[in-house]
């Protein structure tokens, strides 16, 4: 089972929280809430996995385009993974640490997005 939580924060960018496991079946609602993000507005956007405790390729594919979407449109977008548990190893073993701008605390990454003037 997945939680997804789309939230505006007052200091100007959307929270995208995941929650629980990512697989397959989970991937419409997953998908849904990227669109979500994709068509409303221009804020930064922050994806949180840090309470993802499973993290599956249907789930790795649709961040990964939702993250190279919110960049076409001119966004910043910071990613939160705890730098231990599965989730972390997935996205280190792959390489998404490199690709995305992985921090591994939220205080972190909105203090980044807060640099580059978005948040």
């Amino acid at each position: 089972m997945v939680e997804v939580e789309v939230v505006q924060q007052p200091e100007g960018y959307v929270l995208v929280r995941l929650a629980g496991e990512i697989d397959m079946s989970h991937r419409a609602e997953v998908q849904k809430a990227f669109d979500h993000v994709l068509d409303a507005g221009r804020a930064a956007v922050l994806v949180d996995l840090c309470d993802l405790r499973f993290l599956g390729v249907a789930g790795i594919d649709r961040i990964d385009v939702a993250v190279a979407e919110l960049r076409e449109q001119g966004r910043s977008v910071r990613v939160v993974c705890a730098d231990r548990g599965a989730v972390w190893r997935i996205v280190s073993l792959l390489g998404l640490d490199r690709q995305w701008a992985v921090h591994h605390d939220i205080r972190r990454a909105v203090a980044s997005l807060t640099r580059d003037g978005n948040g």
